[in-house]
């Protein structure tokens, strides 16, 4: 427990109309001892500074949509809230590039883009009511992925606030001068524990000038399979092509009328390449004797929602298995069965696992199933004595990492493990 005058030399740096109510902000069973709602990048800075000095821990948020990703944290003093960090710094529509602070939420982000026909081409998990340092420090990615770039894939530019207390920029706000783009792949997906994303620059898109999804309603899994795979080859215009097991499909408002698989084919671009799309998965359907029936308007954000499980019942377990887009479907029937759904996004090689009551047996079977499959295992939600299952990845490397950005244990400690 950092001592008390130390804390209070950590709440002295913003004034009190900058303080919130710390009992707001509990993470894996803590409470930290005072919360600050910066409104600067500079105050982000300053407040690091200040937590380094007091050998304080700090842990970043924004929307707190993300919290049970990572290890369980081994420290946590003060909760640093980047809500506070919400201005679009700069827009430039012409060039299709955008800057905006962390704190800016995706939907807010979108609204403003649409004014001008464009949007940032990104679905991660659990809704548009994530920030956008968020966005970047978890690194989810939803069923856009394969089809459309990551996230990473469109920074231009990144500013971060380091442990020590500096603001580091790396890349820029156009195309032509994005430099030191190593910088922003560390920083995401690391959880905020090397350093606090305080903006980033984008490229944005034109906004699809027509969308189409359709649901095959196919007799198993490997018909499902087969029809995703030939839809891919024929380089239509998708920007997903997702399997669903039949639990997870009656949950997203596909009714289970005795269906052993769900292929959900979303596709985007001009309207006759849309209805092409469109053409082609009815003709395939066809040949594979599968239904084709509309999907309902919220069945894919129910399917983001899902993976993150944050609203859930409290023994609730999300798993994302990472394995070669040839090994989706084997991977997702070997593990769905009673009190399990099962989901994946084909061209994301990510196949998704939600269940109750799941114990750290079974989750380390999986791994080493996705592993044998040349893949890995992410815990996305569990409970606090589950977390550490799964996901360690290169551990040294992460150490490494955390000893060279972070050596006084400021940001996030725990969070990639005891040592890190």
């Amino acid at each position: 427990m950092t001592a008390t005058a130390d804390i209070d030399a950590v709440r002295a740096v913003l004034p009190r109309a900058r303080h919130r109510e710390a009992s707001a902000y509990p993470i894996d069973g803590r409470l930290p001892e005072i919360a600050l709602r910066p409104e600067s990048p500079d105050g982000v800075a300053r407040v690091l500074a200040a937590a380094r000095e007091a050998r304080a821990a700090v842990v970043p948020q924004g929307a707190r949509t993300a919290l049970s990703l990572g290890q369980p944290l081994t420290r946590y003093d003060v909760a640093l809230d980047t809500t506070g960090l919400h201005r679009v710094v700069e827009y430039e529509p012409a060039d299709m590039t955008v800057t905006v602070e962390a704190g800016v939420t995706l939907s807010a982000l979108q609204a403003r883009l649409a004014e001008e026909g464009q949007y940032l081409s990104v679905d991660p998990p659990p809704g548009d009511d994530v920030t956008i340092g968020g966005l970047l420090a978890t690194g989810r990615a939803g069923a856009w992925r394969g089809h459309l770039p990551a996230a990473r894939d469109l920074i231009l530019g990144i500013t971060v606030a380091t442990p020590e207390g500096k603001l580091v920029s790396s890349g820029g706000r156009v195309v032509k001068n994005v430099t030191g783009y190593d910088l922003h792949r560390l920083h995401t997906g690391a959880l905020g524990a090397l350093g606090v994303i305080v903006s980033a620059s984008f490229k944005v898109a034109p906004l699809p000038e027509a969308t189409a999804t359709l649901a095959l309603r196919c007799p198993d899994l490997a018909v499902a399979e087969r029809a995703a795979f030939e839809l891919r080859e024929r380089r239509l215009p998708l920007r997903a092509l997702t399997l669903l097991e039949a639990r997870t499909a009656s949950r997203v408002g596909l009714e289970a009328r005795a269906p052993a698989a769900m292929l959900l084919v979303a596709a985007e671009g001009v309207p006759a390449a849309v209805a092409r799309a469109e053409r082609e998965s009815r003709d395939v359907a066809r040949r594979m004797r599968a239904g084709v029936e509309p999907v309902p308007p919220l069945a894919w954000a129910e399917l983001r929602r899902r993976a993150s499980a944050a609203d859930a019942e409290d023994d609730t377990v999300v798993l994302r298995l990472g394995v070669p887009p040839s090994a989706v479907a084997t991977t997702l029937m070997s593990v769905v069965g009673p009190r399990r759904e099962g989901w994946a996004h084909l061209a994301a090689g990510a196949v998704y696992l939600r269940s109750s009551g799941l114990e750290a047996p079974a989750i380390r079977a999986l791994e080493a199933e996705a592993q044998a499959a040349g893949g890995f295992l992410q815990v996305e939600h569990a409970p606090t004595e589950l977390r550490a299952c799964g996901g360690a990845g290169d551990l040294e490397l992460t150490r490494a990492l955390k000893r060279t950005f972070d050596p006084d244990g400021v940001l996030s400690p725990g969070r990639w493990g005891s040592d890190a």
